[in-house]
């Protein structure tokens, strides 16, 4: 895992962020959780030129002196990283930076354009902090310093959930949102996977939320969701409980009908039903929760 290489946590955190979570070579997600919240990391932080001489491509004339530096490492799957260590007359450092820099362009199509009217987000329902970290470092917005110690959702963290809230609040109202802006009479048929968007003031629909124990079940058969139709086509947004912020909040979530804005990301596209399924990175309802028009 990137930890192994000795990296700094501001290289691995942008290492991360700017690969979207994604192997540079392949673009499939390294991240994964089953139904049981146990987390997996599918990723490997690849040397461009090996750690030792004697590795792959580490004794390439003009290899870096600092062999950890963020300029040598590309973030693979362990299949990916295998074929190219195995290969490195195939994959040369010049190939291998070729790859990296195409991906980083891949991750930034899927951003869009800049969100520069927006609701200001006095109060946040749901805020998937790693993915919204991952979406910060891949747009050098600056992070709050939170430390979640042992806290598996934002009930765990006791009053200390408000500041950690308000601190992100902070940082959304006053950067810039890059993504694909979607009003309710667009046509979502047009999104690829691993667009980010973001959801004007827009009704939603939602079924089934509550401390799902098996996300994955509910997900299946759509519930723990919020959804929304588009013409023949519906947004269907999963929601993980534990990013839910407050006691208010899982209520207001939990109603049949309620106006969101907020930011999401394209996970999957199923187009025989006409479903683009999406994760939330935080939700809002525009104005602040008492002030919603």
């Amino acid at each position: 895992m990137l930890e192994r290489a000795g990296l700094s946590q501001a290289d691995r955190r942008f290492i991360i962020g700017r690969s979207g979570g994604c192997c540079n070579k392949c673009r499939i997600q390294v991240f994964k959780e089953n139904e049981f919240r146990e987390q997996a990391t599918l990723a490997d932080d690849a040397h461009i030129c090996a750690y030792s001489e004697g590795g792959p491509r580490g004794d390439e004339p003009g290899s870096p002196s600092d062999r950890n530096a963020r300029e040598n490492i590309i973030l693979l799957c362990k299949l990916c990283h295998s074929e190219i260590d195995q290969q490195p007359l195939k994959f040369t450092p010049a190939s291998l930076k070729n790859i990296r820099e195409a991906h980083y362009a891949w991750i930034d199509s899927r951003l869009g354009e800049a969100c520069v009217t927006k609701p200001i987000f006095h109060y946040l329902l749901y805020l998937n902090v790693p993915r919204v970290d991952m979406y910060a470092v891949t747009n050098s917005i600056p992070l709050p310093q939170v430390d979640f110690k042992t806290a598996q959702n934002f009930h765990d963290l006791g009053f200390d959930a408000g500041r950690v809230m308000a601190s992100y609040t902070t940082i959304l109202n006053n950067e810039d949102i890059l993504a694909h802006r979607v009003k309710k009479q667009d046509c979502i048929s047009r999104f690829e996977v691993g667009y980010y968007c973001f959801i004007d003031s827009i009704d939603f629909y939602t079924v089934a939320i509550d401390k799902q124990n098996d996300l994955q079940v509910a997900w299946a058969s759509d519930k723990s969701i919020i959804y929304r139709s588009f013409a023949d086509w519906k947004l269907i947004c999963q929601i993980d409980p534990r990013w839910i912020t407050t006691s208010t909040a899982f209520v207001t979530l939990r109603s049949a009908h309620i106006k969101l804005c907020g930011l999401v990301r394209i996970n999957r596209i199923d187009t025989e039903e006409h479903k683009v399924i999406a994760s939330p990175l935080f939700l809002a309802q525009p104005g602040g929760l008492f002030n919603a028009d």
